[in-house]
């Protein structure tokens, strides 16, 4: 029987540091403990089991607030076919003001799809990076898209080698907001310790 304690550690190796069952098995044999692969698989099976119920409520409850940040990243995975790691993309949601996060992996799909199955009966806010995917949700009622600086902004520092000079006036602009921002920050961290 594992314990909690070893449950935890063997998914935090495979997901926090991408380490295949395999390499985890190894660690624990040098560590003089033998675990079979079939039995850290039950193990794995069983723990996800146990844990999927916990993942279905925070996806539900992330899924009820009014603002969303949403992201696709790229991770590797082992295309059993080839015998090699393949890119396939993990999606973030984010719900920041009540600072939860959960992931979402739809067999490592970045597709439209994809998009449509994590989003498509969301209401509120979602701010994206302004990939191809998130524009069919222009046209649904409940929900409105929002850009991302970050990219924005990397578009005008591009910019700068066909119009240096108003792509540094947008950039000047963009400086501006982000000073907001920080002012607005540092304004509620006052205030906050204040109440303390």
């Amino acid at each position: 029987m594992a314990s909690e304690s070893l449950l935890a550690d063997i998914i935090i190796e495979k997901f926090m540091y991408h380490m295949p069952f395999y390499h985890v098995i190894q660690k624990y044999k040098e560590l003089g403990v033998v675990i079979s692969s079939s039995t850290m698989n039950d193990w794995y099976a069983a723990a996800y089991e146990k844990l999927k119920l916990l993942y279905d409520l925070l996806m539900e409850e992330t899924m009820t607030k009014r603002y969303l940040q949403v992201d696709e990243s790229t991770i590797p995975v082992i295309d059993n076919e080839k015998h090699a790691a393949v890119k396939g993309y993990m999606w973030c949601v984010r719900a920041v003001e009540e600072n939860l996060v959960y992931f979402y992996y739809d067999m490592g799909s970045r597709s439209f799809e994809t998009a449509r199955k994590l989003l498509g009966s969301y209401h509120g806010t979602v701010q994206t990076d302004g990939y191809g995917a998130y524009n069919q949700f222009e046209t649904y009622r409940n929900i409105q898209l929002l850009g991302c600086w970050a990219h924005a902004r990397r578009k005008f520092c591009e910019a700068e080698a066909e119009d240096k000079t108003k792509a540094m006036e947008a950039l000047s602009f963009i400086g501006k907001l982000y000073k907001v921002e920080s002012d607005a920050k540092n304004r509620a961290g006052v205030l906050k310790s204040c109440r303390k």
